[in-house]
């Protein structure tokens, strides 16, 4: 619970050099078999809103419309909470990625940043099953070895990266355990900021709880939200079956195919808002909610992709008598009032 809540302030260099990554989609044993550690630097810590620091220099070019896990990122990454780190890698099919990787090295190329701090990578990762994808992704994956080599002075290789994908499988195999848990994402995405075998061990200490199965079978959809809202909101209703958010997949242990076909696991997921063919993406959300009594979609202000497929899949779930809840445009850092209006919204479309 103390590493859900403060983030990457809770690590502290051991010897592996550090490796930020922002957004899902590059696996972390690609990381740990370059001899680093992998620490999320997307979601800040929870004392962040209040306490956080606020830097001149990005609050002047920092405009209103950019997605707030951006905005802290790069005020974190200005105020030096990142200098540490040998490198951070952004996903470039994030929502939020691709602009903090280019207003970060903006801010770097025009002195408003010190030079020194971590080096600062892209990676691109294609979503399909084609050849030319598998091509491309592989040599994004060569390029990235190639950085992290330089960064961290470690070169991956087939048995370093079997190694940490075993630990990555231990890690799923306790969580696997956990089903069920009312803080399954508390627990499952503090491993963040945990190395997989520490996490592993952390969570074999928690006793076995399920929720009581009552009441309606509830998914949740919608752009990321790092907090356990959605399912703080939907315990007043029932149970949580299918938490389809970014930070309510099956992460981490989603990837855990040997290490030949490791990328092509990645970018096979059907479940991606990038998925190619597009269709894909909306037949795979349409099967994880095929049991569900009532969906709550969840966009924020800032979504600029998920939203799309919201009016079809109202539709849909209308012509199968699934109950359908949008909830009013979430802010970074939900306060009361919402929070109220989004119960309303939910009773209103189960009356």
């Amino acid at each position: 619970m103390r590493v859900f809540r403060d983030r990457a302030d809770h690590v502290t260099p051991s010897g592996a050099p550090l490796v930020g990554t922002f957004g899902d989609g590059l696996p972390e044993a690609l990381i740990r078999a370059a001899g680093a550690r992998a620490v999320e630097v997307k979601a800040p810590p929870l004392a962040d809103a209040a306490s956080g620091p606020q830097v001149a220099a990005v609050t002047r070019v920092a405009e209103g419309f950019l997605d707030d896990f951006t905005a802290r990122f790069l005020h974190r990454f200005a105020a030096g909470a990142f200098d540490s780190y040998a490198m951070i890698v952004f996903a470039r099919d994030d929502v939020a990625g691709l602009t903090a990787y280019q207003y970060a090295t903006e801010l770097r190329r025009l002195g408003h940043v010190p030079p020194t701090g971590p080096r600062l990578h892209l990676w691109n990762l294609l979503h399909g099953q084609s050849e030319a994808i598998a091509r491309f992704n592989a040599t994004e994956a060569e390029r990235l070895d190639a950085a992290l080599t330089e960064a961290t002075d470690a070169a991956l290789s087939p048995d370093t990266l079997t190694e940490a994908l075993s630990r990555e499988a231990a890690r799923a195999q306790a969580l696997t355990r956990l089903e069920g848990h009312p803080d399954l994402f508390t627990l499952r995405n503090a491993g963040r900021w945990l190395e997989a075998e520490a996490h592993a061990a952390l969570l074999d200490t928690v006793e076995t709880v399920e929720e009581p199965q009552t009441g309606l079978r509830i998914g949740l959809i919608g752009t990321a939200c790092d907090l356990p809202l959605l399912h703080d909101l939907a315990r007043h209703f029932g149970r949580v079956t299918a938490d389809l958010t970014p930070y309510g997949d099956p992460w981490p242990g989603q990837h855990l195919g040997q290490s030949e076909t490791l990328l092509r696991d990645v970018a096979e997921v059907p479940l991606h808002i990038r998925a190619n063919p597009p269709r894909r993406y909306g037949e795979a959300l349409r099967a994880g909610l095929a049991s569900c009594d009532l969906v709550i979609a969840s966009p924020d202000h800032n979504d600029d992709s998920f939203g799309w497929d919201l009016p079809t899949l109202a539709r849909d779930l209308a012509g199968q008598g699934t109950r359908f809840a949008r909830l009013p445009l979430r802010p970074f850092r939900p306060d009361a009032a919402w929070i109220d209006t989004a119960h309303s919204r939910i009773e209103e479309a189960l009356a």
